[in-house]
């Protein structure tokens, strides 16, 4: 159970460990070469990515549309900190280099025709409204995550950290890691079948009526509504809990009322 969980987490090595170093929200996104640009200078006449990554404070709100259009708003000095990458369809946004410490939040809407993957390292906040396919989210530190709607595949969730996650719609397949303390946020969110591993004392709720296979090692709990078939490996006071939560059209029939009692028998009437 160990290997399993610790397996889930190597893909975290490399953005975690870069976090520690320089602190989450002063992180430099390399995509491509250099440090990012600021808004006016980036070259946005290729294909528009599908992969977006945000490093720092600020917020993004992701919409759809046919063509990548890219939009700043807020104080002014955060707005001139932000920087963009573009690169083998990843967008990167984050802090220019020297401008990193600087205070506020800049709110960055991203308009793009697909969204397929998203990676959130720091404090910041990204809102997608929505994801197909193979989808792809990575969370590592303190920042939140939503997607209104998932329409996917299979959806690839990794938290590290005290970050959260919140989505609804359905996939297939989820294959979940929550290292931390770290939250999601799914009861919106009906799957087919899911891999669980969770280390520390993170939550995770969303709906099944498939196959769940969990590992948890530590304090964490895992909510799951519908009819699954549960199992799980635990290690601590962990738990997989699976609650068969019917709709109405589900429900047991009811049933019938019992028959209203025969009256008797009037009595004959005297002779004379």
């Amino acid at each position: 159970m160990i290997h399993r969980i610790l397996k889930g987490l190597a893909p975290l090595a490399a953005l975690a460990g870069a976090a520690l170093v320089t602190g989450c929200d002063n992180m430099n996104i390399h995509i491509g070469d250099g440090d990012g640009v600021p808004l006016a200078e980036l070259d946005m006449s290729g294909a528009a990515p599908t992969e977006l990554v945000l490093a720092g404070p600020d917020k993004v709100i992701v919409t759809e549309g046919e063509k990548l259009d890219i939009a700043v708003s807020g104080e002014d000095a955060a707005v001139d900190a932000v920087r963009f990458s573009l690169d083998e369809g990843s967008l990167g946004i984050s802090r220019a280099k020297d401008m990193g410490k600087i205070g506020g939040v800049a709110t960055v809407r991203v308009t793009m025709p697909s969204l397929t993957a998203m990676v959130l390292a720091g404090s910041g906040d990204i809102e997608a409204a929505s994801m197909r396919g193979k989808a792809d989210v990575t969370i590592a530190g303190s920042g939140k995550a939503k997607v209104a709607r998932f329409d996917a595949d299979s959806l690839d969730l990794t938290i590290a950290g005290s970050g959260s996650f919140e989505g609804a719609g359905t996939v297939d397949m989820l294959d979940m890691t929550v290292a931390g303390s770290g939250k999601a946020d799914m009861a919106g969110l009906k799957v087919g079948n899911a891999d669980i591993s969770v280390a520390g004392s993170g939550d995770a709720e969303f709906a099944s009526d498939g196959k769940v296979d969990a590992s948890i090692m530590g304090s964490g709990t895992i909510t799951v509504n519908g009819r699954a078939d549960c199992t799980v490996s635990a290690m601590g006071s962990g738990a997989l809990n699976c609650r068969d939560i019917r709709t109405a059209t589900q429900a047991p029939t009811a049933p019938d009322a019992p028959s209203s009692p025969t009256a008797p028998d009037s009595p004959a009437a005297p002779e004379t």
